[in-house]
């Protein structure tokens, strides 16, 4: 099975006029996700392979049920095509689109939370169900199917540990890339628990890095809440304060976010923490079930 994404997923598309969609979308069609149409005033109804439509409703009106949504929109657009697609019911919307407001995202995260929807990013790098569906930039040449989720803010970083787990046959289940922003819809608490529910996944790997509370916030869920074992790897061990490491959110500041704190928490939880990079396949090799609490 998988989280979120498959191959019956019905996916509904913003900002397809922009350039990354452009590229996008002909490779998630190959990659067998099923695209409805897209809400865009900007092409006519011949340039995509899929139905185009002025809004929301108006598609909903013609495709019926929607699953998920991608918006690919804009920085000045992601909020109001995110509460478009959340006011059209839509109950996954996934924000690929980087440099956000921090205003908007606030204002994007208190939407979906108040409509019981579930956002994932902004600034993500989509998801990923290997040989079904993907929603984003993630693709199934540097993985294969299997049974370990995971979890990411950075798509490099989430790329690098699946070639590696290729390498060595370990499959990925589904691949969901929170996003690197200090503002986000979902973090890695819901993700963690969808796949403790998955029954075709066995273990997790959480990839986090230096910058927020994310990875303690998810240590402090491992330990209440996940049987599964957990394998997790934080980028940004050479990190300084106040140096920014790439994403908006990576970035360690008053003391907080830093590499040792995070690995002390995921330590605490039970999460066997890979210190290098080449210690995530030996770890995931190694891993057994919990026991039920």
């Amino acid at each position: 099975m998988s989280i979120l994404l498959n191959s019956t997923t019905r996916v509904l598309l913003y900002g397809v006029e922009t350039p990354l969609a452009i590229a996008q979308c002909p490779a998630m069609l190959k990659a067998g996700t099923v695209i409805v149409g897209a809400v865009t005033s900007e092409l006519r109804h011949s340039e995509t392979p899929f139905d185009s439509f002025t809004s929301s409703a108006d598609a909903l009106r013609h495709v019926g049920h929607v699953d998920l949504a991608v918006t690919f929109s804009p920085p000045s657009k992601a909020m109001a095509t995110t509460f478009e697609a959340i006011d059209a019911g839509i109950r996954t919307v996934v924000s690929m689109t980087e440099y956000v407001p921090v205003h908007d995202a606030l204002l994007m995260r208190r939407k979906a939370r108040a409509s019981g929807a579930l956002l994932i990013g902004p600034n993500s790098t989509g998801i990923l169900t290997p040989r079904q569906a993907r929603a984003g930039y993630f693709c199934d040449d540097v993985c294969i199917p299997g049974n370990v989720g995971v979890l990411a803010k950075s798509g490099s970083v989430a790329y690098a540990a699946l070639s590696e787990m290729k390498a060595s046959g370990i499959g990925a289940s589904t691949i969901a890339s929170v996003g690197g922003d200090l503002v986000k819809g979902a973090d890695y608490r819901d993700l963690l628990a969808l796949f403790e529910r998955d029954p075709e996944t066995d273990a997790v790997l959480l990839l986090g890095e230096v910058g927020g509370d994310d990875e303690e916030q998810a240590a402090a869920f491992v330990r209440e809440h996940i049987r599964k074992p957990v394998v997790a790897f934080i980028s940004g061990k050479s990190v300084k304060p106040g140096q920014n490491a790439g994403h908006a959110g990576a970035i360690v500041t008053g003391g907080k976010g830093g590499h040792a704190g995070k690995v002390t928490a995921l330590l605490g939880a039970g999460v066997s923490v890979a210190s290098e990079f080449s210690e995530i396949v030996p770890l995931l090799k190694a891993v057994e079930p919990r026991s039920a609490a």
